[in-house]
């Protein structure tokens, strides 16, 4: 994960300041989708465990737990203590959770569970960060990428039905990336990744977004090539490469249209395997067969709101057997 130091800064700032930045952090994908990958509740993952190097006295590392939550939703904490107990149970060591809460409702703070009755029982408790606490101003002055992120997201829910308003603030924080991304120095990795972060946070009609990346050329000259999202890019050359083997203008249409629907299905198969801990890289065949980008495109919005990538092949028809 390339900014899992700074999400840590963003989120809980107290224990990202115990991290031995000098160790590397250990991702434990494949555990986490064997632990939990038969769960009765599908749609309940966990979407990020670690093992996390610490500076200081206590132990020398911590697994660390942490479920991103979009919405209000019942008996979230019943879902955080079953999965810390699974991790417990099969790990056998202490887990740190850390539950991100985006929803917009400022008075839902589940912080932890407590069951029994006259002195037996148990108590489980979890912190939370709260992006709705934080205000624009904070997170605008604030040069952490992770915050571009966050606003993204407000954006996105202030102006669900003004693809217009949309288009402005996902301007103004692609220009606002440019900057943080140059102070901080960040290499093209990391840049590809936020860039493709913030695009899928704000999706605009087909003429929004052009209109929108005609704005950002006009703003940055020919640097905004650099922040094209991976698709974009990867679509414009194979398409025009192959355009010019053709030679012909028809070659040329074929071309682009191929390179297009190679882009879609790249977008949509580096998305699923950062979204859904539960995607199988067999699954990016079901991808790969597709030969209409037009189809692809609205895969792609799909994908951007399923809960998980069995899901989202239900979603589209093509469940996983």
């Amino acid at each position: 994960m390339g900014f899992f130091h700074e999400c840590m800064g963003r989120f809980d700032p107290t224990f990202a300041r115990r991290i031995d930045r000098s160790r590397k952090v250990r991702f434990l994908d494949k555990e986490l989708r064997a632990l939990l990958g038969r769960s009765p509740r599908p749609r309940q993952h966990v979407d990020l465990l670690a093992e996390v190097p610490l500076m200081g006295v206590g132990p020398d590392t911590m697994l660390t737990h942490v479920e991103v939550q979009r919405d209000k939703v019942a008996r979230f904490a019943q879902r955080m203590l079953f999965y810390h107990a699974a991790l417990v149970r099969r790990f056998q060591r202490p887990v740190m959770s850390l539950a991100i809460l985006a929803d917009p409702d400022p008075k839902w703070r589940p912080t932890g569970l407590t069951s029994g009755i006259d002195g037996s029982g148990t108590r489980f408790e979890f912190p939370i960060c709260k992006l709705a606490d934080f205000t624009d101003a904070e997170l605008e002055s604030d040069p952490n990428p992770v915050n571009l992120v966050i606003l993204a997201e407000r954006v996105t829910r202030r102006h669900r039905k003004d693809p217009v308003a949309r288009r402005e603030g996902k301007l103004q924080l692609f220009l606002r990336m440019a900057a943080v991304l140059a102070s901080k120095g960040y290499g093209e990795d990391q840049q590809q990744v936020l860039t493709r972060v913030l695009d899928w946070s704000i999706p605009l009609p087909e003429d929004e977004e052009r209109i929108f990346l005609e704005q950002l050329r006009q703003q940055e000259g020919d640097s905004p090539m650099t922040y094209l999202t991976t698709f974009e890019r990867h679509a414009r050359r194979e398409g025009l490469e192959q355009g010019r083997q053709e030679g012909l203008a028809t070659g040329l249409e074929r071309g682009q249209q191929d390179g297009v629907r190679l882009g879609w299905v790249e977008a949509l198969k580096a998305s699923a395997s950062v979204r859904f801990p539960d995607w199988e890289p067999s699954w990016d065949r079901i991808l790969e067969a597709v030969e209409d980008p037009d189809l692809l495109r609205v895969w792609h919005r799909l994908l951007l709101t399923a809960p998980s990538g069995e899901e989202f092949l239900k979603s589209i028809g093509k469940p996983p057997r």
